[in-house]
């Protein structure tokens, strides 16, 4: 006989609280703009996390490019604030509502406030660092558990049956399991010592450039990297004075020895931001759909059949220079599409560039041309991981460098600053070519290049980025080795069948060989939101 509970005994039996689910772990390795974008997504999820954000420096936020110390005052970004992905709110809204005691402090006139402006590094790091308060607030506020471990270095992550990491922090070191890892790390720069035994300066922290103070100084790079370090040389030795359109550089006092030479490949400088529109206009050819055909139709041959649909798509806006550039081949082509700048004067070069951006940003004229490449670029970011190494060495050599001078280009104030030293006779911009070398000289350096010699103190390291494998950054990792593998499209690293959790790597140095237009806050968000939206799909 089956026994019936009276329904008092029901009632009481449901009002029995469950025991908790224990709350998924979350590590977001890296503190900066990618893992506040992944916090932006985790922080709306229903299922509560327990999440760690690991910070190596001692600001969780900012990130490396925007931290305070790291960065000169007078160093621009150059993303304008309209471009900037929003988090809790546009940068433009959050300055707005600064009062006037933090725009002095951040050296902003709030007359300057607006979407097409380009403010200072390190005042978009203080934006990241208050949107981070927010996110946090925010996620608690919704039952996350968020836990900022700011000076802690992580060691190293070894897969077991969940995912260990290890770190170091100022109380030593300790690890810990967790169910969820994104790798969100930055900048991986090249060794300080070439393979000559040169020693090499690197661009950051600014500070260490004060050892060059009164020196000759040379900047491998022209991008604004290199701009970067002029800036804060120019800013140890003297002060900009700038009134509108108009910039000169005057000495504190006496600058004897003090020289910058930029040099690149090319001998040129990035262009001064052009004006576009916002979002981008879709190709005719090359959308997304006919790049997903093209990949579906297999690795060999796609880098040339997309370009077959860039090539139609810009002979329909200018055939005349489609004609001129001998469009449809691709090989030579970068040489071609940079030789009518390349036979100016570099400075010469630089002003007609400026003259000509300013004017269309006065009249909000854009360019049909470069609004289409740099709408190809955000196409073929998705076709790249696809291709053949092969191809992707002809897109870096060809196509990468005419994409660059699109997305690459700096605030019109970085650019008259450079005219500025240049014609206070303090720097000049040589061409390196290919074929250069560098030599111990005494107590400096000695370089030699297709058009003379240079003898400089010191070489300061400016061309970028450097790219690293996951093992190389995390050895722990090396246990996979046989098995490991990485997905440049997803993100995801496969782990081992019996470790539960996910591990996804959104960091700049691993993604680099297959997506070298990885860097920037918009790419940024789209990877912290990718990254966040596995986590979610798992749970």
């Amino acid at each position: 006989m089956t026994h019936v509970p009276p329904l008092q005994a029901l009632r009481s039996a449901r009002a029995v609280p469950l025991a908790p689910a224990r709350r998924p772990s979350v590590a977001l390795v890296g503190g900066g703009p990618t893992t506040l974008y992944a916090l932006q997504v985790l922080s709306e999820h229903d299922v509560p996390f327990d999440i760690h954000v690991f910070e190596k420096d001692g600001h969780v936020g900012p990130g490396m490019p925007y931290r305070e110390g790291i960065n000169h005052p007078q160093m621009l970004a150059n993303i304008g604030g309209r471009e900037l992905p929003p988090l809790l709110e546009p940068l433009h809204d959050w300055l707005t509502r600064c009062d006037a005691e933090a725009l002095q402090a951040m050296g902003i006139d709030r007359a300057e406030i607006g979407p097409d402006a380009f403010y200072p590094r390190v005042v978009l790091g203080r934006y990241f660092t208050a949107q981070l308060a927010g996110l946090v607030a925010r996620a608690r506020s919704k039952g996350h558990a968020v836990t900022l471990r700011a000076r802690h270095r992580v060691l190293d992550i070894r897969p077991e049956r969940e995912i260990a990491i290890e770190w170091e922090s100022p109380s030593g070191r300790d690890s810990a399991t967790f169910d969820h890892v994104v790798l969100a790390t930055g900048h991986h720069w090249r060794s300080d010592v070439t393979d000559l035994g040169i020693r090499m300066q690197r661009p950051w922290p600014v500070e260490d450039l004060r050892r060059f103070i009164g020196e000759s100084v040379a900047i491998l790079g022209t991008s604004l990297t290199a701009i970067d370090a002029a800036v804060a040389l120019a800013g140890f030795h003297g002060r900009f004075v700038e009134d509108g359109s108009a910039a000169r550089w005057e000495t504190n006092g006496p600058a004897e020895g003090f020289h910058l030479t930029m040099m690149s490949r090319k001998g040129l400088l990035p262009p001064a931001d052009w004006y576009y529109t916002l979002p981008l206009p879709e190709l005719a050819n090359l959308t997304g759909k006919a790049a997903q055909r093209a990949i579906a139709a297999g690795a060999d041959g796609l880098l040339d059949r997309c370009h077959e649909l860039l090539v139609r798509d810009l002979e329909s806006i200018d055939s005349a220079l489609a004609k001129r550039l001998q469009l449809s081949c691709l090989d030579g082509l970068a040489e071609r599409f940079f030789a009518d700048r390349m036979d100016l004067d570099t400075w010469e070069a630089t002003r007609l560039d400026l003259e000509i951006a300013e004017a269309d940003r006065r009249l909000h004229r854009a360019d049909p041309w470069r609004m289409a490449l740099l709408r190809a670029h955000e196409v073929l970011e998705e076709v790249i991981p696809h291709m053949t190494e092969a191809d992707r060495e002809r897109l870096n050599r060809e196509l990468k460098p005419i994409f660059t001078d699109c997305y690459a280009s700096v605030p019109h104030r970085s650019v008259r600053r450079m005219m500025a030293l240049h014609e206070a006779g303090v720097l000049d911009v040589v061409r390196l070519n290919a074929d250069y070398h560098m030599v111990d000289h005494g107590r400096g350096v000695e370089i030699t290049y297709a058009s003379g010699k240079l003898q400089v103190a010191g070489v300061i390291d400016a061309r970028g980025q450097q790219s690293a494998d996951l093992v190389s950054l995390f050895p722990g990792l090396a246990a996979l080795a046989s098995g490991l593998s990485f997905d440049p499209v997803s993100c995801a690293v496969t782990l081992p069948e019996d470790c539960q959790g996910t591990l996804t790597c959104v960091s700049i140095p691993v993604l680099l060989p297959t997506d070298p237009f990885v860097q920037g806050l918009e790419r940024a968000r789209d990877l912290g939101h990718m990254a966040a939206r596995r986590i979610v799909a798992s749970v």
